[in-house]
């Protein structure tokens, strides 16, 4: 479920463990048609204000649940994870929208979330599970309308991001790298 997944980290906290959403799988259909046909909290207003933008499964937590990742900026809702990275402040950016300020293509809704237990996430990344990285709102906003570089694997997330840390984890991305961020839909 998780094979060769680039998951953001939303909260860590040591006594209440960390939330996270996968942000390379993005489905084939757009919001209207991905929370329409399966048990969602997007009401029909946001899935028409929405409707072709960018759909990636998050998680296998809350399935029902979507959340809004966008560089838009601070907006009533929304919560700031990295410089030009945003969560949450989907009612405000719907208004965005219908003011011509905000374009779908800028956002993606994540279906779910993963979650680990306190000190689960800790444990797995020193067991080499995860490779932590810290990287460009670019990169975080790839299926969220930032600028692709010619440079890029484009529809590759995880080789991309594996690359730019180089040494040993270049090799790797080069070495399982190929099959594109869609591969593996759970």
């Amino acid at each position: 479920m998780f094979h060769q997944t680039v998951v953001l980290i939303i909260d860590h906290h040591e006594a209440s463990g960390s939330t996270g959403i996968v942000i390379n799988r993005p489905m084939e259909d757009g919001l209207l048609k991905v929370a329409s046909d399966t048990p969602s909290n997007v009401d029909l207003s946001l899935k028409l204000a929405f409707n072709t933008a960018t759909v990636s499964y998050g998680g296998p937590v809350l399935q029902e649940e979507y959340s809004i990742l966008h560089g838009y900026g601070e907006v009533e809702g929304s919560k700031k994870i990295a410089p030009g990275v945003f969560v949450g402040g989907s009612e405000e950016l719907m208004s965005e929208v219908r003011r011509h300020n905000f374009r779908p293509d800028q956002a993606l809704f994540v279906k779910g979330h993963a979650a680990w237990v306190p000190g689960q996430l800790t444990r797995e990344i020193s067991k080499g599970v995860w490779y932590p990285a810290s990287v460009s709102a670019d990169l975080i906003l790839r299926y969220a309308g930032a600028p692709i570089s010619p440079d890029d694997n484009q529809k590759d997330l995880w080789s991309d991001i594996l690359t730019a840390m180089g040494g040993e984890f270049k090799d790797i991305a080069d070495t399982h790298s190929g099959k594109g961020d869609q591969r593996m839909m759970p």
